[in-house]
């Protein structure tokens, strides 16, 4: 081989190891450790996911504000955070008859029957802890991971009206339309509180840094990421009851006077109830490296 072309390329070998020891040294994908502080807030579209034919799901405007701690290193990067989420769905219900036996207005033994149409806003708060990981690359970033979810005073408001009629079982005749008796429809609004379990939902988000572009020689990173973010339930959120609640119950001594409970809350353990959120995410982070060598770079050194 020609020596000045054996130079040459041990020249060129030298060079490489020297700029490659310069960039391991300089942080960034090199092995430096990132560590960040973050606040996070999204709004999107939440819904429930029922395994009922009698009642249609709606969504509902949802959301969360989070804080917590991401750690990256040479593309890899990982988050654990606390959040308060808001769940808000609809339940259209389709129209259902309960009757109960009892005794008329004027004491005969009767059959009463209701027929109800109701409408449940579910209004749900949770207390989470999101655990993700993912990968990142000059400001684009994508992760997956798992949240577990204990809900805050969850409650359902159920409201709609049922219509009251009954059957004398003596003679087989039924009374219906006469409103001097009770006969007739009424309006209800209750609130009612739900048993749920402990969620776990699968977790994912995709994006982008909106600061990864802006130059800067600051050893403190600034990063701003706004992604498409979505979550799903893998076990049931509806609690077991030992007595699952009627659908409507009326009361002891006076049969116009009725309960109506959430829909949810007649639910046995083989319904199945798992939420669905997908919306707009914006996360703040701030930290750095102790190890990286502070030099000109775009957005947060760890992109270099």
């Amino acid at each position: 081989m020609n020596r000045k072309l054996l130079i040459s390329l041990l020249l060129l070998w030298a060079g490489t190891v020297s700029a490659q020891a310069q960039y391991r040294s300089g942080g960034g994908l090199s092995g430096d450790n990132y560590h960040f502080g973050y606040v996070s807030g999204t709004v999107g579209y939440s819904m429930l996911h029922l395994s009922s034919a009698d009642a249609v799901s709606k969504g509902n405007v949802g959301g969360a504000v989070g804080l917590g701690y991401e750690f990256r290193n040479s593309g890899f990067w990982t988050s654990v955070g606390a959040q308060l989420s808001f769940h808000r769905s609809s339940l259209l219900i389709d129209d259902y008859t309960r009757d109960y036996a009892g005794a008329d207005t004027q004491g005969k033994d009767a059959v009463f029957h209701y027929r109800v149409s109701q409408r449940d806003e579910v209004q749900w708060q949770f207390v989470d802890v999101p655990i993700l990981l993912g990968y990142y690359v000059q400001g684009f970033y994508v992760g997956a991971g798992a949240k577990l979810s204990y809900a805050l005073n969850p409650k359902t408001k159920s409201s709609g009206t049922y219509n009251l009629s009954a059957t004398n079982t003596e003679y087989n005749v039924t009374f219906s339309d006469m409103p001097d008796r009770g006969y007739k429809d009424y309006d209800f609004a209750y609130v009612n509180h739900n048993r749920l379990n402990v969620g776990v939902s699968l977790i994912g988000e995709v994006g982008y840094d909106l600061l990864s572009s802006l130059p800067t020689r600051n050893s403190i990173c600034h990063v701003l990421k706004a992604g498409f973010y979505i979550e799903y339930g893998l076990n049931n959120y509806i609690a077991r009851r030992d007595t699952p609640q009627p659908a409507i119950e009326p009361a002891a001594t006076n049969a116009t006077q009725a309960t109506v409970y959430p829909y949810l809350n007649t639910f046995t353990e083989r319904h199945r109830v798992v939420p669905f959120y997908a919306g707009f995410k914006l996360t703040y982070m701030i930290g750095g490296s102790r190890t990286a060598r502070v030099s000109f770079h775009h957005g947060c050194m760890c992109y270099q």
